[in-house]
């Protein structure tokens, strides 16, 4: 690489900072809500917009100084903390997206059931009367309409 180059200078810079974790990308999605919603109270109120977008400047700021910081040890540490806060929140989320999703894609053709043992998602197809459900996960068996 030429040292004339723009990314070759930047990795040298970045060389030793921490760089984007969890919780900096965690911010920056903060700070781009936040924008938004100063956008739309923007519509009503001036003063509420000011103060959404100084706290999205913040979060922004916030996120800039964690990826510049060369604490790399105490920068991950906050970000292994937060993470143990954060994941169970993101696993419930993700869970409730993933229902949402199969709901979306097979509520036509499928009932969508939930074994009750081990919360396995069961696909049963439409218009077969009384139909006998096994769980391919935990082999548990229950009788159902579909």
């Amino acid at each position: 690489m030429a040292p004339n180059n723009w990314q070759y200078k930047m990795q040298q810079w970045m060389q030793g900072r921490n760089g984007s974790d969890d919780l900096g990308r965690f911010a920056l999605g903060a700070a781009m809500v936040l924008l938004v919603v100063s956008f739309i109270v923007g519509l009503f109120s001036s003063g509420a917009a000011s103060a959404f977008s100084l706290l999205a400047l913040a979060c922004i700021v916030y996120s800039f100084w964690r990826m510049a910081s060369k604490d790399v040890a105490k920068r991950q540490e906050e970000n292994r903390r937060w993470g143990v806060k954060f994941i169970p929140v993101q696993v419930k989320f993700r869970r409730r997206y993933s229902a949402f999703k199969d709901w979306r894609t097979y509520h036509k053709e499928y009932h969508l059931y939930t074994c009750k043992t081990c919360g396995q998602s069961l696909r049963v197809p439409k218009g077969k009367g009384k139909v006998k459900v096994t769980c391919p996960k935990c082999h548990t068996s229950f009788t159902t309409k579909s």
